[in-house]
């Protein structure tokens, strides 16, 4: 795969041999030698996983054609597809990668950024009274097309160069990623209302189909840049987006004092990945 000019092709390939990231494939081996098969648990370990939540999604919403209407979240996918056929997947992900798939592992730094985002848009949701599981979805797969090229061997992060055309060249990268990211989850037949605010991440407002909910998504990765202290857009050091702001009705302290409410949901979910659920 060309880390510089990837094709929706190449991630498709890419992403079948892709394994979870080293800290949730532990988890997940562990869940699976148990024996556990607590339908609730198996959930909140796939909330977890990107990688298995996207194949859940792509699995239900291809299960027919005919079907009234799609499946914009974990919980609704993963019920679609049966228990079987969902404790079956999460088997195949809690396989220790081999040599050959070593090299193609879902980086750790992606996996907490995705996340992160995740709880970030569902802390959001609930406060604007929209769909927080959907939220939830968008933000935990809204960066799979970056994340899937990060997992390339001799991936080298760009340099973001101090002068105009290293930023722009820096901006139009990532509008391009989001765009790849679109076009493969379009292409696996997820809805509109999970595609079109990953496609509009880095311009919201450009967004006329599910503009609150994209406008979410840019916040949340904003917040999600805070709290990882990474670049998650291409003007991160200026703040969250004044317009996006007022649209929403938000004080940037309001998103300040998030960065906390996110911090506990993480702490949450690191104790589902150490299996003391009773403490969740």
């Amino acid at each position: 795969m060309d880390p510089l000019n990837p094709t929706v092709d190449d991630l498709q390939q890419r992403f079948e041999r892709l394994s979870p990231a080293h800290r949730i494939g532990k988890s997940l081996h562990a869940f699976i030698a148990e024996g556990n098969v607590n339908p609730d648990e198996i959930i909140s370990l796939i909330r977890l996983e990107p990688l298995l939540a996207t194949r859940i999604l792509r699995e239900a919403n291809q299960l027919s054609s005919d079907r009234t209407e799609s499946y914009a979240s974990i919980e609704e996918a993963a019920t679609a597809i049966g228990f079987q056929r969902m404790y079956d997947l999460l088997g195949l992900f809690s396989y220790p990668a081999t040599t050959e798939r070593e090299a193609f592992s879902y980086t750790t730094e992606a996996w907490k950024r995705a996340v992160t985002c995740a709880v970030c848009m569902e802390n959001l949701a609930e406060k604007h009274r929209l769909d927080a599981q959907r939220a939830y979805a968008i933000g935990l797969i809204h960066s799979l097309g970056q994340s899937i090229l990060e997992s390339e061997p001799t991936y080298r992060k760009p340099a973001l160069e101090k002068d105009l055309y290293g930023e722009l060249n820096n901006r139009l990268r990532r509008f391009n990623l989001s765009g790849l990211s679109y076009a493969l989850l379009a292409d696996w037949g997820l809805p509109s209302s999970i595609t079109d605010p990953i496609r509009f991440q880095y311009s919201p407002l450009d967004c006329q189909t599910t503009g609150k909910m994209a406008c979410l998504l840019n916040l949340s990765k904003w917040i999600t840049g805070v709290v990882r202290e990474v670049d998650e857009l291409p003007d991160q050091a200026l703040g969250p987006d004044v317009l996006v702001l007022n649209l929403l009705g938000e004080g940037e302290q309001t998103l300040w004092n998030l960065v906390t409410d996110v911090s506990d949901s993480l702490q949450r979910a690191d104790f589902v990945l150490q299996g003391k659920y009773s403490a969740c």
